[in-house]
């Protein structure tokens, strides 16, 4: 428990109760079922479907196809009510180790239907569909479907096999998956069993000790998107003990050239199968290699903030199992779903709040706004930075395209950075996230508008992984650090001061796989150069790693250049103030667990005469986008009734200080240039 607090200890055992008495959805945040469903080997594919047709019944039939796969038994209820199951390709099962299994459930019926799965109870509305995760004992791997005209027992969902045992061993503490040929997955004991996007399973350990079974495995190792992966190919036979080393080969090491990986924000509890401990999070974070660790408290729908205990315990300090190349720190994020997420790193002490506009939770309006917290955070020392700020892709438009912007608005609750265009011209926070769970594409479209009106945010990544989720959704089980932001610290130890330095002065890049470098006339992200028009400043940019395909130099207006290679320059005349920063992107690649590869820095700002960028256009689209906000806030906020009015009146007076702000750029853009 590496000696934590007696409060820490006895909230773990807090948690670990709910979990016996709730299930996976311990912090009764009443998530939606396909929370459940996240195990689904397929969830992918019916998501894709769903999308396409808006019915989960139809979306897990178009999933499941015709043949069933491995892991997953098929129950059928024919129009008439009478039922068949069918198991798809057995997995090897052993004595002694749970086994788990996909039901899905696929009724003709015309009634809805109550049926018991192995002891669970579900109802199937009338032609219906549904998954029902179960887990069956490995050495009787059998189970029983009770339905109004009888009782099926399924005794083929997996074939129990012979025991053998794993030996793993590495250099040093790495990411593990073992699998057997039907996809099964193996864990030692004493870790969290966990999957990643690509839905494969994984473990960290430095030595670890499996019992599988006997027969053909695949074991793989890595350690983090630094590495690459090492696949091995062994057969043990019943009884037998078979060693397997592995070492994989650095791809790139930016910690040599001084820059430090982080990810901004980690949840270690947040509801979900398990219950994870500090020294969990000490496991996963040295075993992907990361440099810093954020582990943000903050609640999801209710009062319960996830692991407050363990911040109070240490504030402003560093986590136990901190060490010269491994920081962590205990963080806040803080949650308003109307008007925005901003995860806080650094801070001294715990703050007055850490939500607001929460139903369900002991503060149901949405006041103050993020502006409020934003700056309390400030005041005890964390740098701010707003996270996965967007779902979709806004379009590549220059003007406020209201098709492109109205999903942007079309929820009042969606957790979406609406108020980040009015606190970025406060200044009351540091960084943008542009690699998060959500919409890259429509975060860094969001970030260029902000650069374009002369605003100095660093690019940073924040994965809000939930450690405690074994499955998704989507990215939400990965490892943490699956995207990174890196730190120039300019010649610092690792630290967190060091790192938030690094933050405020935009020396920062981001990936999710490659490694990524920009040079303007010499210098890195964040600098500041004073030019002259007319001025030749040669550009450089490299991708080195995983995944990349595409290397770009972009500007204000897009793209400036572009290649295939690794390696691209470029020579820009200087006409104007302008910021310059670096994208590489590419489709998936086995290292990155994400959909597409994608790294951006940071830019490098060339002021003229003193005065930064200015583009009209872009403080016209933020303008606009403050009046449709406030017009939102207006239709959805929550407000005490005798208080409604006044508070109204506070969020227009704070909308007017950054319309304030965007007007200057406006004009300041029509003005001459020096």
């Amino acid at each position: 428990m590496l000696d934590l607090p007696a409060e820490v200890i006895e909230a773990l055992a807090h948690y670990r109760r709910l979990v016996g008495e709730r299930g996976w959805d311990w912090g009764d945040e009443q998530y939606p079922e396909f929370f459940r469903w996240a195990r689904f080997s397929l969830i992918g594919p019916v998501f894709e479907a769903y999308a396409d047709t808006g019915d989960w019944a139809k979306a897990i039939r178009v999933a499941m196809g015709t043949d069933v796969p491995a892991g997953i038994v098929l129950v059928r209820i024919d129009r008439d009510g009478s039922l068949c199951a069918e198991p798809g390709p057995a997995r090897p099962s052993i004595d002694g180790h749970p086994h788990p299994v996909d039901v899905v459930l696929d009724s003709e019926s015309d009634d809805e239907l109550a049926l018991t799965v192995a002891g669970h109870t579900i109802t199937l509305p009338a032609r219906g569909a549904s998954v029902l995760p179960i887990t069956l004992d490995g050495g009787d791997p059998a189970f029983t479907v009770d339905f109004p005209g009888g009782s099926v027992r399924v005794d083929r969902a997996a074939r129990p096999v012979a025991a053998a045992e794993l030996r793993l061993e590495a250099p040093w503490c790495a990411r593990w998956s073992v699998t057997d040929d039907g996809g099964g997955a193996w864990f030692p004991d004493g870790v969290p069993h966990k999957w990643d996007a690509h839905h494969r399973p994984f473990f960290h350990a430095r030595e670890a000790t499996v019992e599988v079974p006997a027969g053909p495995l695949r074991v793989v190792c890595t350690r983090g998107m630094e590495y690459e992966r090492v696949e091995r190919e062994v057969s043990p036979a019943a009884g037998e003990s078979v060693g397997v080393w592995c070492e994989p080969e650095r791809l790139v090491d930016p910690a040599a050239d001084g820059w430090y990986g982080g990810d901004l924000h980690i949840h270690l509890n947040y509801s979900g199968d398990m219950v994870c401990t500090p020294a969990d999070a000490a496991r996963m974070q040295h075993g992907e290699g990361l440099h810093l660790a954020n582990l943000t408290v903050g609640n999801a729908t209710t009062s319960l903030v996830y692991d407050r205990e363990l911040l109070e315990a240490f504030p402003g300090t560093d986590l136990p199992w901190s060490t010269e190349d491994a920081v962590a720190r205990m963080g806040v994020e803080y949650r308003n779903d109307l008007l925005g997420h901003v995860h806080a790193l650094g801070l001294d002490a715990p703050p007055s709040r850490y939500y607001s506009g929460h139903e369900r939770s002991d503060r149901p309006y949405d006041w103050p706004p993020n502006k409020a917290a934003c700056e309390e955070l400030r005041t005890l020392g964390a740098t701010i930075g707003y996270a996965h700020p967007a779902l979709t892709d806004f379009g590549g438009s220059g003007g406020l395209d209201e098709r492109a912007v109205a999903h942007f608005f079309s929820s009042g609750r969606s957790c979406e950075a609406r108020e980040l265009v009015a606190d970025a011209a406060l200044g009351v926070v540091d960084s943008v996230d542009l690699i998060s769970p959500f919409n890259d594409a429509g975060a860094m479209f969001l970030y260029h508008r902000l650069l374009s009106c002369g605003l100095r945010l660093a690019a940073t990544a924040g994965t809000d992984v939930f450690l405690s989720f074994a499955h998704g959704p989507g990215v939400a089980s990965n490892p943490p650090g699956w995207g990174r932001v890196y730190a120039q610290l300019g010649g610092r130890e690792l630290s967190v001061p060091a790192f938030q330095d690094a933050i405020r002065a935009g020396r920062t890049v981001v990936s999710n796989g490659p490694w990524l470098t920009l040079e303007v006339a010499g210098h890195g992200p964040g600098a500041v150069l004073n030019a002259a028009a007319g001025d030749q400043l040669e550009l450089r940019a490299t991708a080195a790693g995983a995944g990349a395909e595409e290397l770009v130099l972009l500007g204000p207006d897009g793209p400036l250049a572009s290649t295939s290679d690794g390696a691209l320059c470029h020579r820009l005349t200087v006409s104007e103030p302008t910021w310059i920063a670096a994208m590489a992107r590419g489709g998936g690649h086995p290292n990155t667990l994400d959909e597409t590869v994608f790294a951006h820095t940071s830019p490098v700002y060339l002021d003229i005469a003193g005065r930064r960028v200015a583009r009209a256009a872009d403080a016209r689209w933020c303008l606009a986008l403050l009046e449709r906000l406030e017009r939102f806030v207006h239709k959805h906020g929550r407000f005490a009734a005798e208080h409604r009015d006044a508070q109204l009146g506070e969020f227009a007076t704070m909308l007017d200080g950054a319309r304030a702000f965007y007007r200057g750029v406006a004009a300041m853009a029509a003005r001459p240039a020096p």
